[in-house]
């Protein structure tokens, strides 16, 4: 402020001389006009980025560069009004004339609330733009947000691999049983990659799989009768009738999209992502059981194991998107169970396609 006061104290007193000079001519009143708007343009926009940064929005070094900036344009724009009043004061012909507001109040309100579209893309990391780096219509483009996701899914089946190492329909489960998924994205940032409408999203997440049995079957770890070795494998009880008969395994996964949307924000429109998933096993897998007891009314048993789990989850993925919502399809390329030669276990896969949305 102390720049601009020091400024206008040797260009007002000469610009009042000329004014007197033209004896309250038209030209000089547009003089004063064109100063106090151009004024209170630099005062608002400066106003617009001291609240950013009041905000929390931007940062002091970002908020620094734009004042500098800005700065320099009204410095320009004193210069360029100086010039073209000299020399209309004095008779001399200009080919640009400049635009005459009537009321400075209602310009000043004016250029407040077109600089609400001007602050928008002043977002931390963009001071190394410039002001005249921008996208499509003049607005500054978003580099990255961050949020939270979640998505439910369903699968009405595991799947396996073939004799060609393609995902089919495994016949394990009963076909009373299936499969739900819940993922939930704890925190994710998406940035762009440089001016382009390719986007990079990561962060972390939770991972559930909700594997169900059917009404007459349930899980167990135990000697197989039809194997020496130990290992996993379901039991169909005709005499039973569960209420609940699941399984629900944890983990916690990074995902990693390639994401492609071509609004200013990476918000808005169409988006097409694909990428993939990496995680490990969270705590214990947990068997639950609901059944009715003939001395206890209905029981409901959890049961704590790793049940010959795999500790590892990783695979494919793939979504389609308008605006906050999305469908999600999952491939995973790590058998639900651990793969070991030495116990039974399915070589089975969990695969599901999920809806779900944005919260940012």
């Amino acid at each position: 402020m102390k720049k601009i006061t020091t400024l206008l104290f040797f260009v007002l007193p000469t610009l009042g001389l000329l004014a007197q000079s033209a004896e309250e001519a038209p030209e000089g009143m547009k003089l004063n006009r064109n100063l106090e708007n151009a004024y209170y343009a630099y005062q608002a926009r400066v106003e617009m980025v001291d609240e950013l940064l009041a905000d929390g929005k931007i940062s002091v070094d970002s908020a620094t560069a734009w004042h500098e900036s800005l700065l320099e344009d009204f410095k320009s724009n004193l210069l360029q009004i100086t010039l073209r009043a000299s020399e209309k004061l004095w008779g001399e012909t200009v080919d640009v004339d400049e635009p005459e507001v009537e009321d400075t109040a209602a310009a000043y309100a004016a250029v407040r609330e077109a600089n609400k579209k001007y602050a928008d893309g002043l977002v931390d990391g963009d001071s190394d733009l410039g002001p005249r780096k921008r996208g499509k219509k003049g607005k500054l483009q978003k580099r990255q947000f961050t949020g939270t996701s979640w998505n439910i899914g369903l699968a009405p089946t595991l799947a396996t691999l073939d004799v060609d190492q393609n995902f089919v329909d495994s016949d394990w489960l009963p076909e009373t049983g299936g499969v739900y998924t819940i993922a939930y994205d704890i925190f994710y940032r998406q940035k762009r990659l440089g001016r382009s409408p390719l986007w990079v999203r990561s962060g972390i997440a939770w991972d559930f799989y909700g594997i169900q049995f059917g009404p007459q079957s349930y899980l167990v770890t135990d000697l197989n009768p039809a194997a020496t070795n130990g290992g996993v494998y379901i039991v169909e009880d005709p005499s039973m009738t569960f209420r609940t008969s699941s399984l629900g395994v944890n983990y916690v996964t990074v995902p990693l999209w390639l994401y492609y949307n071509g609004s200013r924000s990476g918000k808005k429109g169409l988006s097409l992502a694909m990428g993939g998933y990496a995680g490990l096993r969270l705590g214990k897998p947990t068997r639950t059981l609901q059944y009715a007891d003939a001395n206890n009314g209905w029981t409901r048993e959890q049961v704590n194991s790793r049940f010959y789990s795999n500790p590892v989850s990783a695979g494919f993925q793939a979504r389609i998107g308008f605006k906050f919502f999305h469908v999600t399809a999952r491939q995973s390329v790590t058998p639900l169970f651990n793969p070991r030669l030495d116990i039974v276990a399915p070589d089975v896969y969990v695969r599901s396609l999920a809806i779900g949305w944005d919260i940012n």
